[in-house]
């Protein structure tokens, strides 16, 4: 039996952030599931260990040790773009307040001396 996870990966992607992608010390937390065939031909995979939106997580106050937010930092991107896909994309009207309510969550699930990675 493992020991429950205490770090969580807010909006993990394709876990580009994680030598060891199957880390089990932490939840990779996603708003997406998908997968894409990049153009030279390697697969793109964003399969987290749960779809949930990181402006309001379903995690009770100080549940982690350690919060990792590598959030999406692209404003203006195509549709079919691979770095929108790979990297997330903001919604160019909303991403101050989304921005704001990120930290807000992620100091809400932190534990008092905890670790932001951002």
């Amino acid at each position: 039996m493992s020991a429950p996870a205490t770090i969580l990966d807010m909006c993990c992607g394709s876990r580009m952030f994680w030598f060891d992608k199957s880390d089990e010390r932490a939840i990779f937390s996603d708003i997406r599931k998908e997968g894409y065939t990049l153009r030279n031909g390697r697969r793109l995979i964003i399969s987290p260990d749960i779809i949930a939106d990181f402006r309001a997580l379903s995690f009770a106050d100080a549940s982690f040790s350690m919060v990792v937010l590598d959030p999406p930092h692209l404003e203006r991107v195509g549709d079919n773009a691979w770095m929108g896909k790979k990297y997330g994309r903001l919604n160019k009207d909303a991403w101050r307040d989304d921005l704001r309510q990120r930290f807000k969550e992620a100091f809400r699930v932190l534990r008092p001396h905890g670790v932001l990675i951002f």
